[in-house]
């Protein structure tokens, strides 16, 4: 459940920009629920395959300012320990 601090609060991207605000606060602060899935593979004590599914559900902050897309992740991740 992602919430923003305040109705006037703007949403940030990784770089600490704003990407999204609404300076009236109508939109609410509601930015969406995300699911995420993922297994975990392990093929030998050292080495493991990651493979994840992530979805945001939109809420109503990201359907109030502007195209309200539901953004979804498909991901594999190969790790090797020492």
């Amino acid at each position: 459940m992602f919430h923003l601090d305040s109705r006037f609060d703007a949403l940030y991207n990784a770089a600490g920009a704003a990407i999204r605000r609404d300076p009236t606060g109508r939109a609410g602060t509601d930015v969406g629920n995300e699911l995420d899935l993922f297994l975990n593979f392990h093929l030998s004590p050292h080495q493991d395959i990651l493979v994840g599914y992530s979805k945001l559900f939109a809420g109503d902050f990201i359907r109030g300012t502007g195209p309200g897309q539901s953004p979804e992740l498909f991901y594999v991740q190969y790790s090797f320990r020492w």
